[in-house]
């Protein structure tokens, strides 16, 4: 008898050992990616579908999006195509139309758009492209009223020396972006004035406008740090890249 109680004592034992380790591991894994379980739908234009960057074994374009999975530990989807503009002119893979396709209960939207509505901008004009902004906005805030929203601005580019015809220049189309996403309460990451684009750190881009490998990693830090603010997260794990750092915030 006082052998089986044994036993069962020491079986009892080991399987306490057992779930506090794996209690201890999953606090471990919990901590290093701090946003285990949470959804994110990146959408844009040919930089977040990073043409530029290095490919996969597939042939898949590696993106900073792929970078803020690695990081965070979320599950990442990248809903992007080139030279797309923000509302739907017969265009069939434009942002609003990548909108529309979110579910309603995803927890963080990266919006990266307004370059190409810009640069290929016909019938685009300032007022139009406005317009655009303000639809998509209040789609946002109004169809995920629970949802973390980034808004992301593109980066200094030669394209605003070349167009001059859209009624505005570069910096106001990103700046109204970024005027309109703090009257909703969004997140804003403004690379149109951070310290980062082929005229100051030409080593991370492969092109004039879209980031090589080096620049979807430091993209990704950056975006994946907006996007922890707001959590409330131990500060070991809020600042795990230490991004100071690196010189490119504002």
């Amino acid at each position: 008898m006082k052998r089986i109680s044994a036993v069962l004592l020491s079986i009892c034992l080991i399987t306490i050992t057992v779930l506090l380790n794996a209690e201890s591991a999953y606090a471990g894994e919990i901590e290093a990616k701090p946003l285990l379980g949470r959804t994110i739908y990146c959408v844009g234009d040919s930089i977040t579908l990073a043409i530029g960057g290095n490919k996969d074994i597939n042939g898949h374009y590696i993106s900073y999006t792929d970078y803020i999975g690695e990081y965070s530990g979320a599950a990442v989807y990248n809903s992007s195509f080139e030279g797309v503009q923000i509302g739907d002119y017969g265009i069939n893979n434009c942002i609003m139309q990548r909108l529309y396709n979110i579910p309603q209960n995803t927890d963080v939207i990266v919006f990266w758009a307004g370059v190409d509505d810009f640069i290929w901008g016909t019938p685009m004009n300032y007022e139009r492209y406005k317009d655009d902004v303000d639809y998509a906005f209040a789609y946002m805030k109004n169809y995920f009223p629970n949802t973390k929203i980034v808004v992301v601005t593109t980066f200094k580019n030669r394209s605003e020396a070349l167009r001059t015809d859209r009624g505005a220049s570069l910096a106001q189309f990103m700046q109204y972006q970024a005027d309109k996403a703090n009257v909703y309460g969004f997140t804003v990451v403004d690379f149109y004035n951070m310290d980062l684009s082929l005229l100051s750190t030409p080593e991370y881009f492969a092109d004039d406008i879209h980031p090589n490998d080096a620049g979807n990693r430091q993209v990704g830090k950056i975006i994946y740090e907006k996007i922890l603010q707001g959590y409330i997260l131990p500060i070991e794990v809020y600042d795990p890249l230490d991004l100071v750092s690196d010189n490119l915030l504002y």
